[in-house]
């Protein structure tokens, strides 16, 4: 692989178990749908994309996480097995938003017939008729293709707000209330799943500014207390 940090990054917020590994601009990846995210199911794909890319586990200069928000067994197990590979070498960890690595992935596909996108509002299935949300501008021919422009929020899917002009949206969400995004405007992508290969070069720069946190430093980021938080 090329030069630059060699980074590892998990993703498994969703219910779709996503494993990447890049160097610079080299990046292998794979990707699944398990019904149920397990720390076994990553493991194996630890291990394969890391074979794969014929670097040791050794040679790892961090561990990237897709954090969350999302589903709760999902987030707990990224981060559990993210923890646990960091931990064991000794490296840090680079925590990232569950909402912007999907708008990551919406941004390394606009599609060809549209208007070139301004920004994306990433929306994902919460459950309990709620959904997590998150807008992010789009920076074309940068580096890294969104920056967050607003606070991720737990919101019911009829408090969505307009979508501003050439604005796209998507995510679990789009599916899960099919009803919202009709008086929305803007393009939609119900499709859309968050992938931490779309995400790797957010990644890279994240740990070349020193956006490191300590392995044990590690959290979920759920937004819905009364799910994340066990009675006394």
């Amino acid at each position: 692989m090329s030069d630059g940090p060699l980074i590892l990054g998990l993703e498994a917020a969703t219910g779709v178990c996503s494993v990447a590994v890049s160097r610079g601009a080299s990046l292998l990846a794979h990707q699944r749908r398990p019904v149920r995210a397990s720390s076994g199911e990553l493991l194996e794909m630890v291990n394969a994309v890391l074979a794969d890319s014929g670097v040791p586990r050794s040679a790892l200069d961090a561990v990237a996480v897709g954090r969350g928000p999302g589903g709760f067994t999902g987030v707990r197990v990224a981060i559990g097995v993210a923890q646990g590979i960091a931990l064991g070498l000794d490296r840090p960890a680079i925590p990232v938003s569950t909402l912007h690595i999907l708008a990551e992935t919406m941004a390394a596909d606009p599609a060809a017939d549209s208007a070139p996108p301004a920004g994306f509002c990433a929306v994902l299935d919460a459950r309990m008729g709620e959904v997590y949300t998150a807008g992010f501008a789009f920076q074309p021919d940068h580096r890294y293709r969104t920056v967050a422009v607003g606070e991720e929020r737990l919101q019911s899917p009829d408090s969505l707000m307009a979508l501003p002009r050439h604005w796209w949206m998507g995510g679990s969400g789009l599916g899960a209330y099919p009803q919202a995004p009709a008086r929305l405007g803007g393009q939609w992508v119900p499709d859309a799943i968050p992938d931490i290969a779309a995400a790797m070069a957010l990644v890279q720069a994240r740990f070349e500014a020193g956006a490191l946190v300590d392995a044990k430093s590690l959290q979920p980021r759920y937004l819905r207390d009364r799910v994340a938080r066990r009675p006394a």
